[in-house]
C-alpha cells in the first residue's frame, strides 16, 4: 500500500467535461484507479548480494514489506552500525503520522503527544532537518514531501518558527537525492517566504566585546535553539531559556538557506535572487567568522545580545565552549583556517567522552595572563596555553587572583597548571574569596625547568564555592612556582544527571554536559563535512570519525538490544532522559544519513554524476549498499576486495538500475557518471479518511475535545489502567491506554509497552467490533488494519469481516479481498472491494479461543479527487488567488479561465462532514480574513491552521451547481456586488440566493461526478 502512497502531480487541461454538482449528497470526489506504481529496478542476480528477508528476520522488524519497498540496505563489517541502522529505520517509520486528507504525512519526535509543540500533529520544527535527510532515502517520496509542505505551506506553517530550523538547507539536500528540479523549483517561493519570516531576529553592526563590528547576525534564545539549561543560559538570569544572543547555529541555519535559495534560483533562471542570497550566504559566513569566532579560544561562541536577562554579559562574547561550535562545519561554512577547532573534540578535557561527546566542555580555561596580579610578572612562552604565563609570584604580597563562576555551592575541582624549577616541592596558599583564616594548600612537585608547560605539569584541588562570583587567589607560600592557566568547570553537569534512573524524565532536559544525538548528529555531519570537503588538516582523521560512529551506535542500545531516548550519561552510556512512555525511540537524531553519506561516503549531486568519498576503516574488506534510490533510478554499490566475501566480482562496483556502470579495483574517493534523473510515473494519490489525530491528542492532553469526527466506536474496550505515561520534566501518570480514538491517530507500533492501542481484553463477548463514525456519508473502497499481538493474552484474530452501516443496519462489504487471506500478526491486513458510500464501517473480529484481540491502527483509504476548477455561474469566471501569489493571505477573486494552476483546487474531506479547499498553486487552504463571522469579510488563502473559517460544506444547489457554505459563519462563497468583472474578490455573504452564491465544480477529463 505505502508504495502506491507518491504525490499528485497536477497536469491540468484545457478540457473541463465534468460538472460535480447536482446531485443528493456530497462525499466525494473520484478519481481513476490506483496507476501504475513507482517505477523501481528488479533485482538481479548481477546487482544483488544482500538476502533482505534475512536481514529483517534478523532484525526482528515488523511489517517487513515496508522496508523491502522503501529503505537502501547496508552490509557492514560493523555489526553494532548495521543493527542500529535497521533499528533507526523503525524509528523513523514508527514517527511516520498519517495526520489528514490534504496534509499527509508528517514525522515526530515523540512517541506521544506533547502539549508545547505549538504544532498540530505532535510536530517540532527544532528535528525536520534530520527527518528531510534520514527521509530523502526513502523509496516514497510522500513521507518527506509531506512533511516539507506541511512546513512551508501547511498546518506547520504558523509554528515554524518556534524553535531554530534548517528546512530550506534540508530541502535542497533532499533534492541532491531525488533529482526532482521542477518540485525544489516549485517550493522556491515558499522558502524565500520562510527566510524572510526570521527578519525579525536579524541584527545589524552587533557589539562585540565593547567594539562595534559590520557583523550582521541572527540571534535566538538557547530554548528556541532546542537548548535549555545550558550554561550561556545559566549565566544569564533565565536558567531555563534565557541567555539570548548570536549563535554560530541559527547563523549556519540561515547561512544553509541562503545558499540553498541562491542555488534554485539559479536552477529558475532567476538571477536576481540567486545573487541577492549569494551575497546574503556570503555576508553571514564573513559575520560568523569575525564575531563568533574566538580567537584565543578556536573556536566559534556565542555573543549575548541586549536581551533583559543577559544583565551585564550583553554584548560579549562567551568564554567556555560548546558543542553548538561545530554546528558551522554541518553545513560547510567555515574557511579550512578555521579547522583548529576540531582538536578540542578528541580531547578528554573537553568534549571526548566514552559513549559520545558531551555537549558542554568539562573544563574552562582561566588563563593566568588575564587574571589579576600583584607583584608578578607577565612573561611569554611558546609551551604557555595561551602563549604568556605569571612568574616571580617570590614575595609576601604576591598573588594572581582568577574570577570563577558557580552555579550552586559546592566543592569543585580545580586544576593547576604549574612550572617549578626547584629541587622539592613548593606551594601556594589559595585563598577562595578573601578567606584568609582558612587557605587551601596547593603543592608542586618538581617540573625541572622554568618557562616550560605542559598538560601533565598539573595539581588538582578541591575548591569550595559559593553560588555566582568567586574569587580563587594564589599568594606566596614556600617555595616558587610559576602559574600558565587553571582549569575549572563548575557548570560541567550541574544537575543534569539525575542520582537514580526512575523513567520519569524528571531532571529532562540540561545541555550542559549529557551526551545528546541531537548535537551528536550534527558533530558527526561536519565532522564528515571537514574529512570529505576540506583541505587536509592535522587535527582529525577519519579513524576519529569512525571511533565516533561506532560509539554513537554502542549508546544506542539498552538491555543489549538497539534503543534510543533523549540524552544519555557519555561516559557510562546511561540514558538519563528516558521518561516510561514518552522517550522511548526518541525521534531527534540522525544516524542512517550519517551512515550513507559519511561513513560510505555517498555524496549526492546536482549534476549527472554520483561522487563517493568513503571514510570507512583500510581493514574493510567489504561493505554493500542496495536499493538506494538517487535521481529517481535503483543503485547498488558493493566494495569486495578479492571478490570472495559476495562472491560476486572483485573491487567496487556501481550498478544503476541493475546494470554495472563502474568496477574499480580500490575504493576511495570516485565519482561516477550516472543516467539523468528521472520522475518516477506517479499514480493517484490515497487519502486515510478515517484518520483523527487531533482527537487522540485532545484526548491525551486532557483537552476539550472539538474534532469528534471521524470517531473511533468499539463494542468493547479494556477498562484497566496498564501503564503510566510521561512528559517531559513532569511525574508519570496511571493511564488507560485502549480507547478506540488510539488506532485512529495515525501512528503505527506494535510495542509490548501500551500507547498506542486498541484492545478488548476482558471482553466477555464472542465477538467484538472495531469501527469509526465519519459523521456523514463518505465513500470508501478499501480498509487496512494493523493487529497488535503481545504473544501471550492479546493475540491475532482467529478471522474477521468489514462491515458497513446501509439504511441503519450492519451488513457485510460485498466481495471482499483480503491480505494477506488468513489474519497476520503485528502487520497490516488489507480489505479491499467495490466503492461503497457510508457514513460508518467497521471490521468485526473473532478472538482466538481464550484470547483477546489489539489493533494499533484502523484505516480506510480511498483515492483522493482530482483537481477541479471552482466555476462561478453568475459570471462564468473562474476562482483564483491574487497574482497567483503563493503567500498567506492571498486574496481569492474570480479571474478569466486559463490553465495555470492558481485556477486548480482539491476538495479533501475534513473533519466532521465538511472540507477544505486547497489551492494546487500555493498549497494553502481557502478560508475567511480573521475567521470573520461578518457578512461581505473577503476570502483568501492560508495555511492550514486548523480554524473552522478554512472549513466547507459543498451543498447541491440542483442544475449542476453547488453551494460553499463556511462552517465557522455558515455564510456562503459570493462576488463581492455580483461582479461579472474579472479581479473581482470573494466574500462570504447571507444566502440570498443570488446567482454569484452559485458554483460549478468542473473536473479534467475522465472524472465522475462528486457523487451519483
Amino acid at each position: 500500500m505505502e508504495d502506491t502512497l507518491m504525490r499528485y502531480r497536477l497536469r491540468p487541461s484545457n478540457r473541463l467535461v465534468a460538472a460535480l454538482c447536482g446531485s443528493m449528497l456530497f462525499t466525494t470526489l473520484l478519481t481513476a484507479g490506483p496507476g501504475a506504481t513507482a517505477a523501481r529496478a528488479a533485482d538481479d542476480p548481477n546487482t544483488v548480494a544482500l538476502d533482505k528477508d534475512a536481514i529483517l528476520a534478523a532484525n526482528q522488524l515488523d511489517e517487513r514489506q515496508w522496508y523491502k519497498d522503501n529503505i537502501p540496505f547496508i552490509d557492514t563489517p560493523d555489526n553494532d552500525i548495521d543493527d542500529v541502522y535497521y533499528y533507526r529505520w523503525s524509528t523513523y517509520k514508527r514517527a511516520l503520522r498519517y495526520t489528514v486528507p490534504g496534509t499527509g504525512y508528517v514525522s515526530t519526535e515523540y512517541d506521544v503527544p506533547i502539549g508545547y509543540a505549538g504544532n498540530p500533529y505532535t510536530a517540532l520544527p527544532d528535528a525536520a532537518g534530520y527527518h528531510l535527510l534520514d527521509g530523502r532515502w526513502l523509496r516514497n517520496r510522500d513521507y518527506a514531501g509531506d512533511y516539507l509542505d506541511f512546513w512551508l505551506r501547511g498546518a506547520g506553517n504558523p509554528g515554524v518558527r518556534n524553535f531554530s530550523e534548517w528546512i530550506t538547507s534540508a530541502a535542497y539536500q533532499r533534492y541532491l537525492v531525488t533529482g526532482d528540479a521542477g518540485q525544489i523549483k516549485s517550493e522556491l517561493p515558499h522558502l524565500i517566504a520562510l527566510y524572510k519570516r526570521w527578519d525579525s531576529d536579524f541584527d545589524t553592526d552587533i557589539t562585540v566585546n565593547g567594539t562595534q563590528s559590520t557583523s550582521d547576525l541572527y540571534h535566538q534564545s538557547p530554548l528556541s535553539d532546542a537548548t535549555e539549561y545550558t550554561e550561556t543560559s545559566m549565566h544569564s538570569s533565565n536558567w531555563f531559556s534565557g541567555g539570548r544572543g548570536y549563535r554560530p547555529t541559527i547563523n549556519a541555519y540561515m547561512f544553509a538557506a541562503a545558499q540553498a535559495i541562491s542555488k534554485i534560483a539559479t536552477m529558475t533562471g532567476d538571477t536576481a535572487t540567486a545573487n541577492d542570497y549569494d551575497v546574503k550566504a556570503a555576508q553571514l559566513k564573513a559575520a560568523v567568522q569575525n564575531s563568533l569566532w574566538d580567537p584565543q579560544r578556536n573556536f566559534f561562541m556565542q555573543v549575548y545580545n541586549t536581551d533583559g536577562t543577559n544583565g551585564a554579559l550583553k554584548q560579549t562574547r562567551t568564554t567556555w565552549r560548546e558543542l553548538m561550535g561545530y554546528a558551522p562545519w554541518a553545513f560547510n561554512l567555515p574557511d579550512a583556517r578555521y579547522s583548529s577547532a576540531w582538536k578540542y573534540l578528541t580531547d578528554s578535557q573537553r568534549f571526548k567522552a566514552p559513549f559520545g561527546p558531551t555537549t558542554l566542555e568539562r573544563v574552562h580555561d582561566f588563563e593566568a595572563e588575564q587574571a589579576t596580579r600583584n607583584h608578578a610578572n607577565l612573561f611569554s612562552s611558546s609551551t604557555a596555553s595561551g602563549g604568556q604565563y605569571i612568574g616571580q609570584i617570590d614575595f609576601d604580597d604576591s598573588y594572581v587572583t582568577f574570577n570563577v563562576d558557580a552555579p550552586g555551592a559546592g566543592t569543585y575541582p580545580v586544576t593547576v597548571y604549574y612550572a617549578n624549577a626547584t629541587s622539592g616541592t613548593s606551594t601556594h596558599r589559595l585563598i577562595v574569596n578573601d578567606d584568609t583564616a582558612h587557605p587551601i594548600t596547593v603543592s608542586y612537585a618538581p617540573t625541572g625547568t622554568w618557562g616550560k608547560f605542559s598538560e601533565s605539569q598539573a595539581v588538582t584541588v578541591q575548591v569550595p564555592l559559593k553560588a555566582g562570583a568567586n574569587t580563587l587567589k594564589f599568594a606566596k607560600g614556600t617555595g616558587f612556582a610559576e602559574l600558565d592557566r587553571i582549569t575549572a568547570n563548575p557548570y560541567f553537569n550541574y544537575q543534569a544527571i539525575p542520582a537514580s534512573q526512575r523513567r520519569d524524565d524528571a531532571n529532562c532536559c540540561h545541555w550542559n554536559g549529557p551526551s545528546w544525538p541531537y548535537q551528536t548528529s550534527q558533530v558527526l555531519t561536519g565532522l564528515a563535512n571537514l574529512l570529505q570537503d576540506y583541505p587536509a588538516q592535522s587535527y582529525v582523521t577519519k579513524a576519529d570519525y569512525q571511533t565516533m560512529l561506532s560509539q554513537f551506535a554502542a549508546l544506542q542500545h539498552k538491555d543489549g538490544k538497539p534503543y534510543i531516548a533523549e540524552a544519555a550519561n557519555g561516559d557510562t552510556g546511561e540514558w538519563i532522559y528516558d521518561g516510561f512512555n514518552f522517550s522511548e525511540n526518541y525521534n531527534h537524531s540522525s544516524f542512517n544519513d550519517l551512515v550513507l553519506t559519511g561513513l560510505l561516503g555517498i555524496k549526492p549531486q546536482a549534476d549527472n554524476t554520483l561522487v563517493l568519498k568513503p571514510l570507512i576503516p583500510s581493514s574493510w574488506d567489504y561493505f554493500a549498499v542496495e536499493s538506494l534510490p538517487y535521481h529517481g533510478h535503483t543503485y547498488s554499490i558493493r566494495w569486495d576486495r578479492d571478490g570472495t566475501h559476495y562472491g560476486k566480482g572483485s573491487g567496487l562496483q556501481v550498478f544503476q538500475d541493475g546494470r554495472r556502470i563502474h568496477q574499480s579495483p580500490t575504493v576511495g574517493n570516485t565519482t561516477v557518471n550516472v543516467a539523468a534523473p528521472v520522475t518516477p510515473a506517479q499514480p493517484a494519490r490515497m487519502m486515510n479518511v478515517a484518520a483523527n489525530p487531533l482527537t487522540a491528542e485532545q484526548d491525551w492532553l486532557g483537552r476539550t475535545i472539538t474534532q469528534p469526527y471521524p470517531k473511533a466506536f468499539a463494542s468493547y474496550t479494556n477498562t484497566v489502567s496498564n501503564g503510566p505515561h510521561c512528559h517531559s520534566g513532569q511525574t508519570c501518570k496511571p493511564t488507560t491506554f485502549d480507547a478506540p480514538l488510539r488506532a485512529t491517530d495515525g501512528w503505527i507500533r506494535y510495542d509490548k509497552i501500551p500507547d498506542d492501542r486498541w484492545t478488548n481484553s476482558g471482553s466477555p463477548n464472542a465477538t467484538d467490533h472495531l469501527g469509526v463514525d465519519f459523521g456523514a456519508p463518505r465513500k470508501i473502497n478499501e480498509v487496512k488494519f494493523y493487529t497488535y499481538d503481545d504473544g501471550a493474552n492479546i493475540r491475532v484474530p482467529a478471522s474477521y469481516t468489514v462491515q458497513y452501516l446501509d439504511n441503519g443496519s450492519w451488513v457485510n462489504v460485498p466481495n471482499q479481498t483480503k491480505s494477506p487471506a488468513a489474519p497476520v500478526a503485528n502487520g497490516a491486513n488489507e480489505v479491499t472491494f467495490p466503492t461503497i458510500t457510508t457514513s460508518q464501517f467497521r471490521v468485526v473480529l473473532t478472538p482466538q479461543p481464550g484470547k483477546f484481540v489489539g489493533v494499533t491502527e484502523l484505516e480506510s483509504w480511498y483515492p483522493e479527487a482530482p483537481a477541479v476548477k471552482i466555476i462561478n455561474k453568475n459570471s462564468n469566471l473562474e476562482l483564483g488567488i491574487s497574482g497567483s501569489s503563493v503567500n498567506a493571505g492571498g486574496t481569492a477573486q474570480q479571474q478569466t479561465a486559463d490553465t495555470t494552476a492558481n485556477h486548480w483546487w482539491k476538495i479533501v474531506p475534513a473533519e466532521n462532514g465538511y472540507y477544505k479547499i486547497f489551492n494546487t498553486n500555493s498549497g494553502q487552504v481557502l478560508g475567511i480574513k480573521d475567521a470573520s463571522r461578518t457578512a461581505g469579510a473577503v476570502a483568501l488563502q492560508w495555511g492550514d491552521t486548523l480554524t473552522p473559517d478554512h472549513l466547507w460544506s459543498v451543498v447541491d444547489a440542483g442544475g449542476g451547481y453547488c453551494k460553499l457554505v463556511n462552517k465557522n459563519s455558515g455564510m456562503v462563497l459570493g462576488i463581492r456586488n455580483m461582479s461579472t468583472a474579472s479581479g473581482a474578490p470573494a466574500l462570504q455573504w447571507d444566502d440570498n440566493g443570488t446567482a454569484d452564491h452559485l458554483w460549478r465544480i468542473a473536473t479534467d477529463d475522465g472524472a465522475t461526478p462528486f457523487n451519483s
